[in-house]
């Protein structure tokens, strides 16, 4: 996981975290949103979470391309200028200045820009832990292709793997079969075929999609059996990158290392990430 470090702020002292709102940085601790903004009253709004390196955010476009589709999908409205929310997540990033960030970008029809960033330290030997839980993972649930604010389900999910001291929960369907994860998108060797669930009733990660543009993908939803016993498994967001899964339920996944395959997606992201 990713942990904070203070960085340099502009009148020279260190910030550890930075934050835009509606046209302009305020302080962490003086930044609100009205009671009647419908992000606080419904959870009506989407957010983006992203890697920021020094001063700039590689897929930014990604990121607004699937933030402008789902406004439009969900009829959302009135949302904030594209321009406007380019700028805000352009200058939190430049303020956050060298190295690694992550960003959270969120946007409601109030409309509100809300931007917020941390400098990042990510450990690249880390290897994910994970729990799995059957029935979390509904494909007819099109909402879960949308990334809103209304994200209990995926938190308790979280919670419920920081519970067992593990990085994540892997949501399966009510017969075992293998969709995302609470915090990643999840793909799995089986038999030398890298496979990975549809965006059908989840959704459909930045990194995700990176990842099939670098190799060839089946989308299926592995079945239980299958997905326990595969060869190489990993995780993948837009943040971390491509982490390996070295374990499900303290069972080691595969030979309990970095597969070949994973090794050579990773270091291809983790140029996209840094470019």
């Amino acid at each position: 996981m990713g942990e904070s470090s203070p960085v340099p702020a502009c009148g020279g002292g260190v910030v550890s975290r930075v934050v835009w709102l509606n046209g302009g940085f305020v302080a962490p601790e003086a930044a609100a949103l009205s009671i009647d903004d419908p992000g606080v009253r419904w959870g009506e709004g989407l957010f983006e979470t992203m890697r920021g390196h020094y001063g700039h955010v590689p897929w930014l476009d990604r990121h607004l391309a699937r933030l402008v589709r789902s406004i439009g999908v969900l009829g959302l409205a009135p949302m904030p200028d594209l321009g406007a929310v380019r700028d805000a997540v352009g200058q939190v990033a430049e303020r956050l200045g060298p190295g690694a960030a992550r960003i959270r970008l969120t946007v409601t029809p109030h409309p509100t820009v809300l931007v917020e960033g941390e400098p990042l330290t990510l450990d690249p030997a880390h290897a994910f832990r994970t729990i799995a839980i059957h029935g979390a993972w509904h494909p007819e649930r099109s909402e879960a292709e949308h990334k809103t604010l209304s994200w209990l389900g995926w938190r308790r999910a979280q919670r419920a793997a920081e519970a067992r001291a593990v990085d994540a929960a892997l949501l399966l369907d009510a017969e075992g079969r293998l969709g995302e994860g609470s915090t990643v998108n999840v793909f799995c060797v089986i038999g030398g075929e890298l496979v990975t669930a549809p965006a059908r009733g989840l959704l459909p990660g930045i990194a995700r999609a990176a990842v099939m543009e670098l190799l060839q993908v089946r989308e299926e939803s592995p079945a239980e059996a299958d997905w326990r016993n595969a060869e190489e498994m990993f995780a993948t967001s837009a943040v971390r990158g491509v982490v390996p899964i070295t374990a499900c339920d303290d069972r080691t996944v595969g030979s309990g290392y970095v597969g070949p395959i994973t090794a050579r997606v990773r270091t291809a992201v983790a140029g996209m990430l840094t470019g």
